[in-house]
């Protein structure tokens, strides 16, 4: 796999992960906490991860996915089997969205992408100030 078709890998993997971890986030919000303000915020989150996605060919992620040779796709890491509760979740969840935004952030810059990186790098500090809300009342 050339180096551009490997950097298109983790942009997509860290797509996925990003918006699969705001929707945890957000199902938290919504049917565990019964909260429509937080659930609201993520969720205008998720749909900036579309403005995101666009700004890359689907056809070159797509392309460039290899789930069946992912090294982890059949396991699960220590620290996922130590999560108690649903406010566990949420903690992982918020931090995972934060490094994947931050990872599309710089190997957007390396495909010389600077409207993904911008629009990554503003997902990753609207991350910052929501978990800052959400943490600072509780």
């Amino acid at each position: 796999m050339d180096d551009e078709k490997q950097i298109y890998r983790v942009i997509d993997a860290n797509l996925n992960r990003l918006r699969e971890g705001l929707r945890v986030c957000e199902e938290y919000f919504r049917f565990i906490k019964n909260e429509k303000v937080p659930s609201q915020k993520i969720k205008e989150l998720r749909h900036k991860c579309k403005d995101l996605q666009v700004c890359f060919d689907e056809k070159i992620l797509f392309s460039a996915r290899d789930s069946e040779n992912d090294p982890f796709c059949d396991g699960f890491e220590a620290a996922e089997k130590t999560r108690k509760n649903a406010k566990d979740l949420l903690d992982a969840n918020v931090k995972r969205c934060q490094e994947a935004a931050r990872a599309i952030e710089e190997f957007a810059k390396l495909l010389e992408n600077e409207n993904a990186s911008k629009i990554a790098k503003t997902v990753r500090f609207e991350l910052y100030t929501f978990e800052k809300e959400i943490y600072s009342g509780r």
